[in-house]
């Protein structure tokens, strides 16, 4: 037997799983916990542990599996929380660097975007049913058709009362300790998922060049200017974070130094596929962009990546993006 549970990354989710997974226990022995956000990752985690019973614990379900559950009629916890209360979960909680931290849960929002709103979700809210054990206890039981007892269920409200809680944090004095650029990663990322506009939509999300990584070096974020000297490569890479499903479009800003203002660089807007493509052609030292228009079917299993490459070699020059603007585009008439 599997059980899913979909949920942002932070403290709530991580709870709600060790729930789960002592409720699964009580009623049937052993159940391991899998990490798994798509379903090769399912597939290959069962067959390496052998389990007979397991919690699947996605932070960013992919499309595929997120459409497997529906179609074959299954139920899956929902876990969501206020995004800005993860957000110091992880960052002061777990000591997560703010890029990897807003990077994981602005993907992990839009993944579970349309979640709730599935067939066979039972919803939790952080700010709800954290505070209320038994309850959640008892709802995630009757909703996975798990046959516990009352002693059960307080065993495994026990036993998840040892997992991490959410300590008390001064989130003003840390967000005002944050310098202007760190806010607005911060804000173009997770802002549009925290409240939508007043028409009920998700307003522009905006990618910070904080949130990217060096093309020739994927472990190092793409801090600052990337020196183009040498050959034709790819420049920046990233930023790996999941969009909501739709037609969407781009706004890519960046600035080229004088040197690099002769050159021509080339975009690529890709999940598992290439989604759209254009070129960025520099007029002067300064600002220069491309605009791009695709759409985003959800059946990825990948996230979004955005890839700019240089066209041919130079001897000397920089380019350092700005941010990458997205908007729900019209669908053509």
């Amino acid at each position: 037997m599997l059980l899913f549970l979909m949920g942002l990354p932070g403290g709530f989710a991580p709870w709600c799983e060790t729930l789960t997974a002592e409720l699964a226990r009580s009623a049937g022995g052993p159940a391991e916990l899998i990490r798994a956000d798509t379903l090769a990752e399912v597939a290959a985690s069962a067959i390496a542990t052998g389990a007979s019973c397991a919690v699947v614990a996605a932070r960013h379900p992919s499309g595929r599996l997120r459409a497997a559950l529906v179609e074959h009629r299954r139920n899956f916890i929902v876990a969501l929380d206020d995004p800005r209360l993860a957000l110091l979960d992880l960052v002061l909680g777990q000591a997560v660097g703010l890029a990897d931290a807003v990077q994981a849960l602005a993907s992990s929002c839009a993944a579970l975007m349309d979640c709730p709103a599935a067939p066979g979700a039972l919803v939790l809210h952080g700010e709800h049913d954290w505070p209320r054990p038994a309850a959640t206890a008892a709802a995630i039981a009757n909703h996975c058709q798990i046959a516990v007892d009352d002693a059960a269920l307080a065993g495994a409200v026990a036993a998840a009362a040892a997992a991490p809680a959410r300590l008390p944090h001064d989130s003003g004095a840390w967000w005002d300790g944050l310098t202007a650029a760190e806010q607005e990663t911060v804000t173009g990322a997770i802002g549009p998922y925290v409240e939508l506009d007043e028409n009920g939509e998700l307003p522009a999300i905006t990618w910070t060049g904080a949130l990217f990584f060096r093309g020739d070096r994927p472990n190092e974020r793409a801090a600052g200017p990337i020196d183009i000297t040498g050959r034709a490569r790819c420049l920046i890479d990233g930023p790996h974070i999941m969009l909501p499903p739709g037609l969407w479009s781009l706004s890519l800003a960046a600035r080229v130094s004088r040197e690099a203002a002769e050159h021509e660089f080339f975009v690529e807007v890709c999940t598992d596929e290439r989604l759209a493509a254009g070129t960025i052609r520099p007029q002067r030292e300064g600002s220069a962009g491309v605009a791009l228009d695709f759409a985003l079917d959800g059946a990825s299993d990948h996230p979004i990546a955005i890839r700019i490459s240089s066209t041919r070699a130079a001897f000397d020059g920089a380019i350092a993006l700005a941010g990458a603007t997205f908007r729900r585009a019209a669908a053509p008439a």
